[in-house]
């Protein structure tokens, strides 16, 4: 009996304490917690009465005695408000950090053909595809005929959090598990860097995909200063194929990677009355090497490698002007000191820098005609510092040698690319409004952009020639949705998604069916 007088009191005291403003504050519905003391209250008279063990009140009438069936019941009745305000705590910790899943279960089937023995191929999970380097480190394989894989089944596991710290403090993160079915093989690390390894299947092991702190001080100005792990990857107008809302400040097209750093956003909307009008500006680290073997536990430069990749980049964005749901950005990046590729046991070198410009433009139910429309170009300049790598100790002769988007890297290229697109919502209800969706992109001879967290098996932006995608979304109900589809690429030109060598001609195509099926919670 004594342990549930300590917890009642106890529980009093706590519930008080929370109201009376303690460092450690619950909230409740006001008439919740009146009844939780009026119960409380005449509870703990009848426990006077037990601790009497029914002896005879002071007053001259004597004290009814407590039976077993109302002591069981008082035991009861005290238990059960100890789990309600236990519920009531839970609820609060989980206010403080909102908790979300993702499972994705895909499938693909493709086949890549007309290969030549010209043609750089670059493995990033289990497929030698042309033009599909996940990263600036590569592995580079002379081919020569067809690959295929008609089963490449993958899981994708992410754990998302979020929380309200104060009311100018909120952070976000986002863990995740992406791994190909019974992967037994042994990866080489070459071919996933910071900038990708989350949206490559790989080991089983979790990695940090977001976690970032947004930041809204009191200014003179609207402000807000974004630190961390970047919310960068899987930008607009992605979501339309994804089926979910903005994932990214940044244009698909442009810049898909994972990348650290800090981003200061100016509101712009009370300056200009154009509605979600703002001016970002951005520097992130795309590179780093340091001296952290285990053997020294040195985290300084290793002055035997290249030197750091910073980017810098800005994005001014509003709503298209008259046009309800919609989106429009301008970007500007510049990239420092490429490195070169990791092959074999020497240190990579810097190659030169790269400009990207870009102009994105989406809106949602376009004039209320079920239709989301997008439509998307960028360009990118080369500015080559004349140094090189020679690849053929490593894949033969096939591979000269290769510098920023040619042999030597002398001379500065140009490339450009296009990416259009629409989402058709079906109006049947017997199957939950499903979604159709067709996107186009062409990418030039020297494109090259920077997209290697992209989410598909290949990196279908970085195309140097022309992709083709149909898909069709399924909606079970809120947490489920299944998407089929279909992608043809016709490789123009080799190399696709990588900033080193000369492209060459080809004439390599490629062929993919897929099925996803995916379920948030």
């Amino acid at each position: 009996m004594k342990k549930y007088l300590l917890t009642a009191g106890a529980l009093l005291l706590w519930s008080g304490t929370a109201l009376a403003g303690g460092a450690e504050t619950v909230t409740m519905p006001a008439e919740a917690y009146k009844a939780i003391m009026e119960k409380l209250d005449a509870l703990q008279k009848r426990v006077d009465v037990l601790e009497e063990g029914g002896k005879a009140a002071p007053a001259p009438a004597p004290a009814a005695a407590v039976s077993r069936a109302e002591y069981d019941k008082l035991s009861k009745d005290i238990g059960n408000i100890y789990d309600t305000l236990d519920e009531v705590e839970t609820k609060t910790l989980r206010d403080r950090i909102n908790w979300g899943a993702e499972l994705r279960t895909r499938v693909d089937n493709y086949k890549l053909s007309e290969l030549g023995p010209s043609d750089v191929q670059i493995k990033p999970n289990n497929a030698y595809m042309p033009g599909v380097a996940g990263s600036f480190p590569m592995e580079l394989v002379p081919m020569d005929g067809d690959d295929n894989d008609d089963n490449n089944w993958t899981n994708r596991v992410r754990l998302n959090m979020d929380a309200k710290i104060n009311d100018t403090l909120s952070f976000h993160g986002r863990m995740a598990v992406y791994k190909n079915w019974g992967d037994s093989d042994y990866t080489t690390t070459s071919l996933y860097n910071d900038l990708n390894r989350v949206h490559r299947p790989e080991a089983s092991g979790v990695k940090l995909d977001r976690a970032y702190i947004d930041w809204v001080p009191d200014f003179i100005v609207p402000v807000a200063v974004t630190v961390g792990r970047h919310p960068s990857t899987e930008g607009p107008p992605l979501e339309y194929k994804e089926n979910r809302q903005r994932q990214s400040t940044y244009p698909g097209l442009l810049f898909d990677t994972e990348n650290d750093g800090i981003v200061v956003t100016f509101g712009l909307e009370r300056y200009t009355g154009l509605k979600n009008a703002g001016w970002r500006f951005a520097y992130g680290k795309g590179y780093h090497s340091d001296s952290d073997d285990s053997s020294s536990f040195s985290f300084f430069d290793d002055e035997n490698d290249a030197s750091d990749t910073n980017m810098y980049a800005t994005f001014l964005e509003s709503e298209i002007p008259c046009l309800d749901n919609s989106l429009m950005v301008l970007s500007y990046a510049h990239m420092t000191e490429l490195p070169s590729s990791f092959l074999g046991s020497d240190s990579p070198i810097n190659v030169g820098d790269m400009d990207l410009y870009g102009i994105h433009m989406q809106a949602s139910n376009f004039l209320n005609s079920r239709f989301d429309i997008f439509a998307s170009w960028a360009a990118n300049k080369s500015d080559g510092n004349g140094k090189f790598v020679d690849f053929s100790p490593y894949v033969g002769t096939a591979i000269p040698t290769m510098g920023l988007l040619s042999t030597d890297g002398t001379e500065d290229r140009t490339g450009s690319s296009i990416f259009a697109g629409l989402r058709y919502t079906v109006p049947f209800t017997p199957l939950r409004d499903p979604k159709i969706g067709f996107e186009y992109n062409h990418g030039s001879k020297y494109w090259m952009s920077m997209t290697m967290a992209s989410t598909e098996m290949f990196n279908k932006l970085a195309t140097r020639g022309d992709a083709y995608e149909f898909y069709y979304i399924q909606p079970v109900n809120e947490n489920l949705f299944f998407r089929a589809g279909y992608t043809f690429i016709d490789y123009a030109y080799t190399g696709s998604g990588s900033h080193l060598g000369q492209p060459a001609e080809t004439d390599a195509e490629l062929d993919n069916y897929y099925l996803l099926m995916d379920v948030r919670f």
